[in-house]
Parts: C-alpha cells; structure tokens; sequence
C-alpha cells in the first residue's frame, strides 16, 4: 500500500506542473489590456509617463519567459498575488470564498449520493420494468439540462405562487433554507450521471460466478446485494464521483452567480469581466490543484475498495 501512494504521488507534480503551465500560457494570452481593466476611465486621463511606470510596477512589460519563471516562483511560495482591482490578496479571497463554495458543493454531493445511487439499483434489480424505464428517462433528462437552465427553471417553480417552498437567493450566514435549492440543482445532475453508472455497473456484476454461488449458499437477499454486488460494482461509482468533483466546483461557479452565493464563483466571474488576471489565474490553479488531489485520493480509495489494484 504504501509503495502505491508513493508511485501516485510521484505523478503529482509533473501534472502540477503542466497544469500551471497550460493555465499560465491561456493567461498570457487572454485578449485586452488588463492596466486598461484596472484604471477604467482614468486611463485615458494619465500622461502616458505615468501608464508606462505602471506597467513596469505590475511587470506587464516583461517578457514572457520572466513573467513565467516569476509565476513558477511564487507558486512554489504559495504566492497567488494580489488583486488589481480589489487590492486585496487572491490568497484572501479564496480564504473567504472557498469554504462557502464547499458548503455548497457539499451539499450538491450528499443530493447525487442520495437520489443516484439508490435509483442506480433500484434500476439494475428492475431491469426492464417500467421502473427501471421511468428512472433511467429521469436521469436522461437530468444530464442533459445545463446547470443554469435547471436554477432558472427552480426558481421559477419552487420559490413563487403557489409553491413559495424556498427563497430566490442569498446566503443569510450558510443558513439551511438558503441552501436546499442551490444544492438540489447542483446535486441532480451528478445524481443522474450515477443512477446511469451504477445500474451499469450493477448488471454487470449480477451475473458473476460469485454472485450465483453466495445465492446459492442461502444468504441473504439484501446481503448479497450490498456486500457482494454493490461493492464489486463500486470501482466505476467511485471512479465517477472522483471526476465530478471536478464538475461540481465548475456547476457550483455557476450555481453560484444564479443565487448569489458568495463563493469563488462569484469571485472569479467579476474577475473574467474586469481583466483580473491575478484572481483569475489564482482560483484556476486552486481549482486545478484541488481537483488534483481529489483524483489521488480516489485512487487510494480504489485500492482500499479492491486491493488487487495495488499491484497493477
């Protein structure tokens, strides 16, 4: 086990390293003049002495292999920058943000987990009925509306007459009323996405030599389906919930905007209108290195959940 970690971690930072390469270079090359984005309307007001003496102070002028050598720097510092607009460290507004955009995402997950996997095999021990039909047409429909059309469509349905059950938007301190929709719409989705896999994963393993023999031996209906059926099926499960970990932190950046939720995605979409390069380039790489971690620890999980995995 523990060799296997240390090849796992081992492939970190090359991939860190490449991610913050990619993210760097789409930065270097985003459209517009980000001192024009930080000034506005005094641009055109300042002697062009005193535009240039800005640019050398926030090191626009530099080339590119300066600015990137700069950046690998401050990455290994743990240095995001400092905002061009709010002048206020990246570093502080993901402190600020994050843990509200994992509250969020939090709750989108416990919905997936809820409502996905039971109707995966509620489907899969179904199959064929009109059961497994209606849910699989559900789930259909849920991967196939965007995020923003299904925020739209809830609160037009779930916070207006006759069914005022929640509020529009807002934060109100984390309060739960204020995070049951929002985590509806994220969660859904997801959810949808298991059912699909988890009844695929079902059915596959249903027949297995295994299965038939543990019936065989008289256990349990319900043991049989939970220790030997749902654990072996698991592998794909788990390996679907790992990646969209990656889709709820960019649903909950939209999610966020439709309900005022004040997480990174509500940071990061000012940031994109304003040219904020050091908030934008700060939460990508917070997000890529997030999402990182999120992959290691679902291959840990995959050896914990099947050991024969640690020796491939």
């Amino acid at each position: 086990m523990i060799k296997y970690i240390i090849r796992r971690l081992l492939l970190v930072v090359p991939t860190l390293w490449g991610v913050f390469t990619v993210l760097f270079i789409l930065a270097f090359l985003m459209p517009g003049d980000p001192l024009r984005a930080v000034l506005g309307e005094q641009y055109h007001r300042l002697d062009p002495e005193v535009i240039e003496e800005a640019r050398e102070a926030l090191g626009l002028n530099d080339p590119f292999h300066v600015r990137y050598i700069r950046f690998l720097g401050d990455m290994l510092t743990f240095d995001l920058g400092v905002s061009q607009i709010h002048n206020e460290t990246v570093a502080d507004i993901i402190g600020y943000r994050f843990p509200r955009t994992i509250q969020l995402m939090a709750g989108g997950m416990l919905v997936s987990l809820l409502i996905g996997i039971p109707a995966g095999i509620v489907s899969a021990e179904k199959q064929y009925t009109w059961i497994d039909h209606a849910l699989m047409i559900f789930s259909l429909i849920g991967v196939s509306m965007p995020v923003f059309w299904q925020a739209l469509l809830a609160q037009l349905v779930l916070t207006q007459d006759p069914f005022p059950i929640f509020p529009v938007a807002g934060y109100e301190e984390g309060a739960i009323r204020f995070m049951i929709l929002p985590s509806l719409v994220l969660g859904t989705r997801l959810a949808a996405t298991l059912a699909r896999v988890t009844r695929s994963s079902m059915l596959e393993v249903k027949h297995e030599p295994y299965i038939v023999t543990a019936h065989a031996k008289g256990l349990r209906y319900r043991a049989v389906l939970l220790r030997h059926q749902l654990r072996n099926a698991l592998i794909p499960v788990i390996t679907v919930i790992g990646l969209d970990i990656g889709y709820l932190l960019g649903g909950s950046l939209v999610t966020e905007t439709v309900f005022n939720w004040p997480g990174l995605g509500r940071a990061i979409v000012p940031a994109i209108q304003r040219r904020d390069t050091p908030v934008i380039l700060g939460i990508l790489v917070f997000g890529s290195f997030l999402f990182i971690i999120i992959n290691l620890i679902t291959d840990l999980i995959y050896a914990i959940v099947n050991p024969r995995i640690r020796y491939t």
